[in-house]
């Protein structure tokens, strides 16, 4: 192939890429606003159990750090692809996992994190962790 040719599919996937990105971010967007906002706080205790409330309302906090969603309306079943975690790289990923090992004084091994797939799954995850390193 030629090189205009070679650049012409190359713009034509990034193309379909970045349509294909923006149309997966709008239909995810439609979805959550729904759905009612809530507060850290709030999220924690209206959706989850209390022992886990404060897990949740730590990780929502950590979570927002990282996304540019809105989190006030997340569930505790949005997967993580839904929640465009494909806008952080794999060093902001690293520090997703870093930062709830530091929070909670655990540890998440790399095959443990890369089973989590949504919230709830980080909460309930994390909860049992700690309950662990209590015990």
């Amino acid at each position: 192939m030629s090189g205009p040719v070679i650049i012409a599919v190359l713009v034509a996937i990034g193309g379909a890429v970045w349509l294909s990105e923006r149309t997966v971010r709008r239909r995810v967007l439609r979805r959550m606003q729904s759905r009612p906002a809530r507060r850290p706080e709030e999220f924690g205790r209206d959706l989850f159990p209390p022992e886990s409330a404060s897990i949740a309302t730590t990780g929502v906090g950590i979570l927002a750090r990282d996304l540019t969603v809105d989190v006030s309306t997340l569930s505790p079943e949005d997967t993580f692809v839904d929640l465009e975690m494909a806008e952080l790289d794999s060093m902001a990923t690293v520090g997703f996992v870093l930062d709830h090992e530091r929070e909670f004084g655990i540890k998440i091994p790399d095959r443990d994190a890369e089973r989590m797939r949504t919230f709830r799954d980080v909460v309930q995850y994390v909860s049992g962790a700690r309950r662990q390193s209590m015990g």
